[in-house]
């Protein structure tokens, strides 16, 4: 699935100043699709119906068949293509669906080479004295 399309998805929402539902959408698209291609299939491709884009909206079955869910897929969508998010490849219709290009990177970052020994870095970000005991729930 699309982990680093998801990633970076969330920067591209950020960066673009998406609303809350076009970056949420965006966000699902990603997760969707696929980093790489996988035989006939290109990379970063969103071809999941409208009831399924209305669900990642928040729009539970049955509502996610409704006039309104529709609307707000619809309303989604044309954020994402007027902002640059994604390209639309086929329109749906006859029993097919829309299938969206994400315009965002997919590509896996380089491994980064550790000897056996090295410990694994962490970020330095916040307390280092951390310890489950003195968590409060």
């Amino acid at each position: 699935m699309g982990l680093y399309a998801a990633k970076n998805a969330v920067l591209v929402a950020m960066r673009l100043k998406l609303g809350n539902t076009a970056a949420r959408l965006l966000n699902h698209m990603a997760l969707e699709c696929w980093d790489e291609p996988r035989g006939d299939q290109a990379a970063r491709r969103y071809f999941a119906g409208r009831e399924s884009s209305a669900i990642a909206l928040g729009f539970g079955a049955p509502g996610n068949a409704t006039e309104a869910a529709h609307r707000a897929v619809k309303r989604a969508i044309k954020e994402l293509i007027e902002r640059g998010a994604i390209r639309r490849v086929r329109l749906g219709g006859r029993g097919e669906t829309s299938e969206y290009e994400l315009l965002l990177d997919s590509s896996r970052p380089p491994a980064a080479r550790r000897g056996a020994d090295e410990p694994i870095p962490f970020p330095s970000q916040g307390t280092t004295d951390w310890s489950p005991q003195r968590a409060n729930f």
